[in-house]
């Protein structure tokens, strides 16, 4: 790809090594003959700053669609190393190998896409080597969760572990409150309400009886009731963006309860933006979009810019959804969520993560915000993972049930 001429550094030092153990250079040429078991890409590392082009673009596009696997070293060559996006094009590599430190564009934007199955060597380099260096973000892992996640005390009761109250399901949409409130619950809150339209009690009481649901048409102002019964809220699954659902929001807002805030609440958010401390926010990139007043492709192409201006913008701590969901909060660096697959890309799995943030939030009062978000969405993910076990198309949101208990007691 380059003449041995143009070498210098530790690229001659490789060169020299490499031909000296009897190793051959074959100029490149579109029409070679691609007869081996497997690529190793190893064009560009994280030193790229400029798109691809000439015979290093050729070579990426021809190996992109060759048949034979590619194991990328360090970084699938165009892919920028920073921001996952892809610099002019990028190898397609079926699994990465990157040494030292993770980079984080190999989890942004068309970073997963590229990277294939991602795997990490540190090349023996000391641990004290890495107590200087400043993380960009923390992936949540078991080890963490089970900081958390101990074992109950023995003289514990319901009221040990919080009462989360789930606001919403306007007409047609109490399927949405139904899931959230079963999560909190199969999360381990000790006690879980729904407010929500009169039509939905009957099917929330039936499908999960453990729930206490009640209707808000025959008396409005019965939600401070509620809300004064509460110690965490959920609001916004099937919230609507009527003024039944404004009312709602509004009435919640004035809480001074720990807020788990998703879906239709969002969008009603954005458009009276304000800033909190004591809430968890948890958008997909189009509520994201809204929230900062931007276009989706925005959110996708600068997911790490987004998230920091999010919590800029609104205070507590933001969850934003999507491929390796990040979970960001005041101060501290985000945290990074690996599991999870595209099977969960189907309705009822964001009421699913709101029930599970609110039911560890109820149980944890003295734990951080950010710490507890982080770990019910990898909780969320995990469990989708267990049960796209059989597959991954057809996946809905209570197949995760039977595996997010057995998640959350590690």
């Amino acid at each position: 790809m380059s003449s041995p001429e143009k070498l210098k550094g530790n690229a001659l030092q490789a060169y020299q090594e490499y031909t000296n153990m009897g190793g051959q250079l074959i100029p490149w040429d579109r029409n070679l003959d691609f007869s081996a078991d497997l690529i190793v890409d190893a064009i560009f590392g994280i030193g790229l700053n400029r798109p691809v082009d000439g015979i290093f673009l050729e070579s990426i596009q021809v190996i992109n669609h060759s048949p034979i696997p590619v194991l990328a070293l360090d970084i699938p060559s165009g892919l920028n190393a920073n921001t996952g996006e892809k610099m002019g094009d990028s190898i397609s590599a079926k699994v990465t190998t990157t040494f030292v430190g993770y980079k984080q564009g190999l989890f942004l934007n068309s970073g997963p896409e590229c990277s294939g199955e991602i795997f990490f060597s540190n090349l023996n380099i000391p641990e004290k080597c890495y107590q200087s260096a400043k993380p960009s973000m923390a992936v949540v892992t078991e080890k963490l969760s089970k900081t958390v996640l101990t074992k109950r005390p023995i003289a514990s009761h319901k009221g040990s572990f919080g009462h989360v109250l789930v606001v919403g399901g306007d007409h047609g949409m109490g399927g949405a409150v139904r899931i959230a409130a079963e999560a909190a619950l199969r999360s381990g809150a000790g006690l879980v309400s729904v407010a929500t339209r009169a039509s939905n009690v009957s099917i929330v009481t039936k499908l999960r009886p453990e729930v206490m649901c009640h209707s808000l048409d025959d008396n409005p102002d019965k939600i401070g009731d509620l809300i004064a019964k509460a110690t965490v809220i959920a609001v916004g699954p099937g919230l609507g963006l009527g003024d039944w659902a404004k009312n709602l929001l509004e009435r919640v807002l004035e809480s001074d309860l720990p807020l788990v805030v998703d879906a239709d609440a969002l969008n009603i958010l954005s458009q009276n933006p304000r800033k909190r401390e004591n809430w968890i926010l948890t958008p997909h990139p189009g509520e994201a979009a809204k929230l900062l007043g931007v276009i989706n492709p925005v959110i996708q192409s600068q997911r790490l810019d987004s998230l920091d201006k999010l919590v800029k913008k609104y205070g507590g701590t933001i969850v934003l959804k999507g491929n390796n969901t990040l979970v960001g909060g005041p101060n501290q660096i985000p945290y990074l969520v690996r599991t999870g697959n595209p099977g969960m890309a189907s309705a009822g799995m964001g009421d699913l993560l709101t029930g599970i943030v609110a039911g560890l939030l109820g149980q944890f009062e003295n734990i951080d915000h950010q710490l507890l978000a982080a770990i019910a969405a990898n909780a969320h993910a995990t469990a989708g993972d267990l049960a796209a076990g059989d597959g991954e198309r057809g996946l809905i949101a209570t197949d995760l049930f039977k595996y997010l208990k057995q998640h959350l007691n590690p």
